[in-house]
Order: C-alpha cells, then sequence, then structure tokens
C-alpha cells in the first residue's frame, strides 16, 4: 500500500467503489487541503476544524461554510443576490414593463411608482465637453 502517487490520498480504497467514484474523492480532498484566503485579514492561514467549520490561524476568525470548500457555490450566489438587493441594482437587470414583476418578489420592497418619460431629458441636461477648449 505504499504507492499512491497517482492515486492519492484514494489509495486507502485499494480496487473498491470504481476508478470514477474514487477520483471524485480525490478532487474533495485536494481541494479541502489547498490553502485558502480568510476573508477577514486575506492571509492564506484558512484551516478546517470540521465539517464545515472553517478557521483562521492568523486571525482566529471561526465561521460556517462548506463541508469541503469555505465558499461554496451556493453561498457565492447567495452573497450576490444580497449584495444586489442592498445596492438596489436589481431593477437595473430588468426590462422597464418587468419592474412591477420585480417589486413583486421581493417580500420587504415596497411598491415604487416608476414614470419614465422620454420628453423631460433635455440636452442642456447633460453636461456636455465644448469644443471652444
Amino acid at each position: 500500500m505504499g504507492r499512491t502517487k497517482k492515486v492519492g490520498s484514494t489509495g486507502r480504497f485499494g480496487v473498491r467503489y470504481g476508478a470514477k467514484l474514487r477520483r471524485r474523492v480525490l478532487d474533495i480532498d485536494n481541494r479541502r487541503k489547498e490553502p485558502t484566503r480568510c476573508p477577514s485579514c486575506a492571509t492564506k492561514a484558512l484551516k478546517r476544524k470540521a465539517v464545515g467549520l472553517w478557521k483562521c490561524s492568523k486571525c482566529d476568525l471561526l465561521f460556517a461554510g462548506g463541508a469541503y470548500v469555505p465558499f461554496t457555490d451556493a453561498g457565492k450566489a447567495a452573497n450576490r443576490a444580497i449584495a444586489q438587493r442592498v445596492s438596489g441594482d436589481f431593477l437595473a437587470l430588468r426590462d422597464d414593463e418587468d419592474i412591477e414583476d420585480a417589486v413583486d418578489f421581493l417580500p420587504n420592497v415596497e411598491k415604487v411608482e416608476v414614470i419614465i418619460d422620454a420628453e423631460t431629458v433635455t440636452v442642456e441636461d447633460t453636461e456636455a465637453p465644448t469644443e471652444e477648449e
């Protein structure tokens, strides 16, 4: 059992479970063990303490994350959605006629009447560089 150059940590399984599943386990083990940056101090000192618990050895930040990686794809998507909601950019992603529908799917946002009138915008409102300079 000394030869694990190709199979790495999955050599403990021997010939059991199939090559494809052993490759998946090897990929998960490698991602779990690779150095990851701390979200607080930005050093590569993040270590896994238990399933889903990650601790920075420099600043002692302890937070919950994924079982094998500190930041999961679902968590990243949730953070993006929260950032969009806080900044108000979620309406910018939709068409003008879908604005009322966009406000309906958010429970804590009051309905705001949006009036877009192209005739009220004039050329004098925008600052254009002059050719005299």
